[in-house]
């Protein structure tokens, strides 16, 4: 299995969702994608769904299209929970975690 870890920061907002998806198009092929989000302090709903796309472009090209949220913050944990993003990705505390398989205790 293959895997891709993609490293974001700062705010994640519709000003930035080009430059987003380009550096998320690095894991399309990869079966399992990380996105590290340690260093973002802010995600809205268009960078949201820019995860979702690669989550449907790994599928369509054939791969086991895990991804995996590594690093977010409370805050961001919040974001994932109450749209329910929180099921469609596994939520890991590190990239460490993430690389390892180990899913966060708040998904076990």
């Amino acid at each position: 299995m293959t895997i891709s870890v993609v490293k974001l920061d700062g705010d994640l907002d519709f000003s930035r969702k080009a430059q987003i998806e380009a550096t998320l198009a690095e894991a399309d092929h990869a079966d399992i994608a990380v996105v590290d989000l340690s260093e973002v302090s802010y995600i809205d709903s268009s960078c949201l769904s820019s995860l979702a796309v690669l989550k449907k472009r790994m599928q369509e090209n054939g791969t086991a299209a895990i991804l995996r949220i590594a690093g977010a913050n409370e805050s961001l944990s919040r974001i994932f929970q109450i749209c329910g993003l929180d099921k469609t990705f596994e939520m890991c505390a590190s990239v460490e975690q993430a690389r390892s398989g180990a899913i966060s205790l708040s998904q076990a």
